[in-house]
């Protein structure tokens, strides 16, 4: 009885916080259920992929909010925080991240490669269907025919089953149908030839790789960077995206940085430390194969299939590409240039510390190549090859290198003695710096941010919660 008495005095005593917890309760729980109708939660969308059939906005467990995101809370756990990213939201085992520098976005997904995509899609939907919509309107407006829709379903056939799934999985999920999909997967490489058809065959990309004995702490650093279409890329650099893909069904986890929404692969890193970016080789070789895989495609599936860096250079020698290329592959103690005609492919290995490929094949020419290949004129540099020997004669770049070294170096121009690329029409749209041995990758769209620092361990989870 006294226990009764002495519990009744306790809950007349608690009564009023109790009573007004339970009225705050009720408000906010008011204010959640009167907001769903305008978050469009589970409901057909109205973007622009609203025409593709049966097509549904499929919302993620938003883990926190920023005035940048249009997202509601959840009392779903955060996304691990990662130093250097913003956590953003979970779907199933997908995580979203926004860079600090920059606020790109950084996606660690995990599953078989359709649930991934299905993760893709939901993380990233509001996103993927602003940037569809901006580059769709303005491939139009450039002269977007049927010929070129036709040559993007013929290339989307060559492509990996994973990423086909991939796209599809992304379908189900975004907001925009398989169509769509395919098309945003496809743009930036049909908006170089509507702003310029000669742009495959301009000098574009370079890749400079430089490790002991000239750095000071004896790591390799391989910087890149992605030319292209400048000018007309500029209102897409905010874009640029990382993404970490961990397959639960087979195959090495990676990471892959484009825009959102393209699944090809150009530049990017695998679980074991493998790296490989890809250069454009035509100004060499013009041929092409018709009857080979689209190379951005091989790509693909090398960095999810090369345990050593010698496994991705013989699968680079010998697997047969649609054009010529010269693909640079790197790891924690060494890097090579694969200079790969439509024929052939001859490796160039890194010398006292120092390799660098552009998008003319080496001189001297490869003897078997002699007649072959179009070659350069004695007299004929391309300006970024004068730039980087330069650099790497100078007295400041034979020791003690260092990260803001790579980094200053990647801010200079050729008029300034640099490999960065400035034109009307052509010039650098993206920078990488890779760090191998410490799984570390700096990315960022050139001329809008600084450097983003991602730690790729965090984000490789293929064996991990």
């Amino acid at each position: 009885m006294r226990k009764l008495e002495k519990s009744a005095a306790l809950w007349n005593k608690a009564r009023p916080r109790f009573l007004k917890k339970i009225i705050i309760a009720i408000i906010v729980l008011f204010i959640a259920l009167s907001s769903l109708s305008s978050q469009d939660i589970f409901t057909p969308s109205a973007g622009a992929g609203s025409a593709g059939a049966g097509a549904q906005e499929i919302r993620p467990t938003i883990a926190s909010s920023t005035e940048k995101l249009d997202v509601v809370g959840s009392v779903d756990p955060l996304p691990p925080e990662i130093p250097g990213l913003i956590p953003i939201a979970s779907f199933h085992e997908g995580r979203s991240y926004r860079t600090m520098v920059g606020s790109y976005s950084v996606l660690s997904l995990k599953g078989s490669w359709r649930e991934m995509g299905r993760q893709y899609g939901a993380l990233l939907s509001r996103e993927l269907k602003e940037f569809y919509a901006e580059i769709i309107a303005d491939l139009q407006a450039r002269g977007l025919g049927q010929e070129h829709v036709e040559g993007v379903q013929a290339t989307f056939q060559t492509y990996m089953p994973e990423m086909k799934q991939l796209i599809e999985g992304m379908s189900e999920t975004s907001g925009l149908s398989f169509e769509e999909h395919i098309m945003l997967d496809a743009s930036f490489y049909i908006l170089p030839d509507l702003v310029i058809e000669a742009a495959k065959a301009t000098a574009s990309c370079s890749g400079i790789a430089v490790s002991g004995p000239r750095t000071a702490d004896g790591k390799l650093y391989f910087a890149r960077n992605w030319d292209m279409t400048q000018a007309a890329m500029q209102p897409y650099l905010r874009y640029m995206a990382l993404v970490v893909f961990n397959p639960t069904d087979g195959g090495l986890s990676f990471a892959n940085v484009r825009p959102l929404g393209q699944v090809y692969v150009e530049t990017g890193i695998n679980e074991k430390g493998v790296f490989v970016e890809l250069n454009n080789g035509s100004a060499s070789d013009p041929n092409i194969n018709e009857d080979a895989v689209f190379s951005v495609a091989s790509l693909f599936d090398f960095l999810r299939t090369s345990e050593t860096l010698d496994e991705m250079i013989q699968n680079i020698v010998t697997t047969k590409m649609d054009a010529s290329y010269i693909i640079q592959a790197a790891s924690g103690e060494r890097a090579v240039s694969v200079e790969k005609p439509t024929f052939d492919a001859h490796v160039i290995e890194q010398k006292n510390g120092a390799l660098y490929a552009l998008n003319n094949f080496a001189r001297p020419t490869y003897e078997p190549w002699k007649g072959k290949i179009v070659e350069l004129p004695d007299n004929a540099y391309d300006d970024r090859q004068k730039c980087l020997d330069a650099l790497f004669a100078s007295p400041e770049w034979q020791k003690g290198i260092s990260l803001d070294m790579v980094k200053a170096m990647m801010d200079r121009t050729i008029e300034n003695g640099g490999p960065v690329v400035e034109g009307a029409l052509f010039g650098t749209v993206l920078q990488l710096i890779a760090i191998p041995e410490d799984m570390l990758l700096l990315f960022r769209s050139y001329g809008y941010s600084d450097w983003a620092d991602i730690d790729l361990n965090k984000l490789f989870r293929k064996n991990k919660d």
